[in-house]
């Protein structure tokens, strides 16, 4: 606990400063994942001898663990139904540098047995929509306006203070829905037609890109779409670094795109 006090300690200013907002809200609130991949790599790069007392201690008992062969990675998930949250899995035990982003009076460091975390891994896309919809007061559609890029990122979520975007950009979700046959991404894209408004605005948005082809109305774009999940999971593809990558810069595209174009209601 007390060395990932001092590290969480010895971060804050550093990123504070680099981003002292996320969408309208004032550091920490939003950045538990920067918190977390910040914690990681200060993690590798501390200098034992310059840790004193407990500290010490405790960052000698983890390099022993690890040196028997024990694990500690970034896990993310469903914080007892409340929201999204990024931590650490060391063994059995749950680590949570982040503790803060949500609620600014909650201490910053948690430490606890991990089957007591009550973090739980996110099901699917409706799962997903769910906890945006709770987490982030963000209201979330269908994806009936790309259908090439549809069944990896089948949603789109407008989230105040950053507008709209497309969803979900996450590598675990990705991987989910391709393992799954594209079978998660169908059953929100399954859902009644996208809105007419919403459609119109988004459409309008993204055909400035010239880049996507764009639906021409939300119940072409539905059929569309679940066509593509269904040739996506025909063709077997295997999620390896190149796809990884071509999806990564064509979601980065997109959001780079509707964040220029588009003013958050």
């Amino acid at each position: 606990m007390t060395l990932m006090q001092g590290i969480r300690s010895s971060l804050d200013p550093v990123l504070r400063t680099q981003q002292p907002l996320k969408w309208g809200k004032p550091y920490p609130l939003g950045q538990c994942l920067e918190i977390s991949l910040a914690a990681k790599r200060r993690l590798r790069e501390i200098n034992p001898a310059s840790l004193t007392g407990e500290a010490a201690e405790g960052h000698a008992a983890l390099a022993a663990f690890l040196a028997a062969g024990g694990h500690m990675h970034q896990v993310w998930g469903d914080l007892r139904g409340e929201y999204f949250q990024n931590a650490f899995l060391a063994g059995t035990l749950y680590i949570d540098v982040s503790n803060d982003t949500v609620v600014p009076t909650k201490p910053p460091v948690e430490v606890m047995p991990f089957d007591q975390a009550r973090l739980t891994p996110v099901a699917d896309f409706s799962h997903y929509s769910r906890l945006a919809t709770r987490y982030w007061q963000a209201q979330v559609v269908p994806n009936h306006l790309l259908p090439e890029l549809a069944p990896y990122y089948p949603l789109f979520a407008f989230i105040h203070g950053m507008g709209w975007c497309l969803e979900a950009d996450s590598g675990y979700m990705v991987a989910l829905t391709h393992s799954q046959g594209f079978a998660p991404s169908r059953e929100v894209l399954a859902l009644e037609p996208l809105g007419a408004a919403v459609f119109n605005t988004l459409a309008q948005v993204l055909r400035l890109g010239k880049r996507w082809p764009v639906a021409s109305r939300p119940a072409e774009g539905r059929a569309l779409a679940l066509q593509a999940c269904e040739q996506a999971a025909n063709a077997n593809q295997p999620l390896d670094a190149k796809l990884l990558s071509y999806l990564g810069q064509q979601v980065g595209a997109v959001n780079v795109q509707l964040r220029r174009s588009q003013s958050p209601a």
